[in-house]
C-alpha cells in the first residue's frame, strides 16, 4: 500500500502541470502515489499527462469529461490507496521536505490532519507574481477529550483559512467524504474540511511552510462572471452548515458562541469582497445578501450578537456595521488595500 496519495485535478494545465509533479517527485518519499485527474482539458494536458505517467510508475492517469474541481478531486478519493491523501493544484507546488515533515508530524502525533504553512502568490497585471504577506500562526492541536490543549477557535486561527492543498489527511478519518460538487467556484476547501473536523479525532498545525500557492488572474476561485459570483452563492449554505456542526463537535457553550460569530462574520466578509471585486449588478447583490440572510436565520444569534464581544479584524468590523445596516454596497468605496 502506498504511503502517500497525492491528489492533483487539472484543467488545461499543460505549461505548469510538470512542475507541480516534479515538485512531489523531488520529495523523494518512498509509497509516494500520484494521481493526476485530467477534467477534461481542451490543450496539451493529457500528452504531458501521459509522457509524465511514461516516465514515473507511481503516476497514475484518470480521465474524465469536464466536471470541475470538486468532481476530479472526488474521483482522486475514490483511486487513493494511500494511508494518508495530499492534495495538489495543478499550478501549483510542494515545498522541498515538505510532505516529509508533514508525514513525519502525523505518525509522531497520531494525527488524522496535519496543517502546515504556506506561501501566497498573486499574479499582477504585467503577469508576474508577488508574495502576499500573511500571518504564519502558531503551532498548536485539538484532541478530543483533551480540552487543555487549547480551543478549537484558537486552532482555526492559528491555522489560518482552510484550504485543502496545505494539509495532509489520514485517509481512514476521511472514508466516504467527497467534495460537495455544489461548490465548484470557491469555498469547496472550507466545506470539505469542516466536515473532516466532524469526524477526526485529533488534528495538529505546524506553522513551517509547505506548499506554494500561485493565484492567477485566471484561476476559478478569482473567476468574476455571473456564473461563479451565483455558483458562491449557492455554497454559502453548505459552507455555515458545514462549520456550525464542526464547531458544534468540538465547542462547549462558550467557545462555541464565540467559534460561531467569527464563522458569520467569516461569511459576511467573504461576501463584501466578492460582491466589490466582481462590480456585481445590483439584482446579484441583492440575491448574495438576501440568500445569506436565509442561510444564517435558522442559526442562533443575530445581527447585533455578531458584533458584541468578538474579535474581529478593522474590516471585519466595518463590514458587520454596513450588513447591520443594509448598507453592503458602501464597502465598494473602501480603498483594496484594507483587505
Amino acid at each position: 500500500m502506498a504511503k502517500i496519495s497525492v491528489i492533483i485535478p487539472a484543467y488545461n494545465a499543460g505549461d505548469t502541470l510538470r512542475a507541480a509533479v516534479e515538485s512531489i517527485l523531488s520529495q523523494q518519499m518512498p509509497g509516494l502515489e500520484i494521481i493526476i485527474v485530467n477534467d477534461g482539458s481542451t490543450d496539451n494536458t493529457d500528452s504531458v499527462c501521459h509522457a509524465l505517467a511514461h516516465e514515473n510508475d507511481c503516476i497514475h492517469i484518470i480521465t474524465q469529461k469536464n466536471s470541475g474541481i470538486c468532481a476530479a478531486r472526488n474521483r482522486g478519493l475514490e483511486a487513493a490507496g494511500g494511508e494518508f491523501i495530499a492534495f495538489c493544484d495543478d499550478d501549483d507546488q510542494f515545498w522541498q521536505g515538505a510532505l516529509k515533515l508533514l508525514l513525519q508530524t502525523a505518525e509522531d502525533t497520531h494525527a488524522d490532519i496535519v496543517r502546515g504553512g504556506y506561501e501566497l502568490l498573486r499574479q499582477r497585471r504585467d503577469g508576474g507574481f508577488a508574495e502576499q504577506p500573511h500571518p504564519a500562526g502558531t503551532a498548536c492541536s485539538i484532541e478530543i477529550g483533551e480540552p487543555g490543549r487549547g480551543g478549537y477557535g484558537v486552532f482555526l486561527q492559528n491555522s489560518g483559512p482552510q484550504f485543502v492543498w496545505n494539509a495532509l489527511y489520514r485517509r481512514t478519518a476521511l472514508l466516504g467524504l467527497r467534495f460537495n460538487e455544489r461548490c465548484s467556484y470557491g469555498l469547496e476547501d472550507f466545506v470539505f474540511n469542516a466536515a473532516a473536523y466532524r469526524r477526526i479525532s485529533r488534528a495538529v498545525y505546524i506553522p513551517q511552510v509547505v506548499y506554494r500557492h500561485f493565484e492567477g488572474a485566471q484561476s476559478t476561485s478569482c473567476a468574476r462572471t455571473t456564473q461563479a459570483m451565483l455558483g458562491r452563492i449557492r455554497a454559502l449554505e453548505p459552507w455555515m452548515e458545514a462549520e456550525y456542526h464542526a464547531a458544534q463537535r468540538w465547542c462547549g457553550p462558550e467557545e462555541m458562541q464565540a467559534v460561531w460569530k467569527n464563522r458569520r462574520a467569516q461569511a459576511v466578509t467573504f461576501l463584501m469582497h466578492q460582491l466589490r471585486d466582481a462590480h456585481a449588478p445590483g439584482v446579484l447583490r441583492r440575491k448574495a445578501w438576501r440568500t445569506l440572510r436565509e442561510v444564517l436565520a435558522p442559526y442562533p444569534g443575530g445581527l447585533l450578537d455578531l458584533l458584541h464581544d468578538a474579535k474581529h479584524t478593522k474590516k471585519q468590523t466595518i463590514a458587520l456595521l454596513l450588513y447591520q445596516m443594509r448598507l453592503q454596497d458602501l464597502y465598494d468605496l473602501l480603498p483594496v488595500r484594507e483587505d
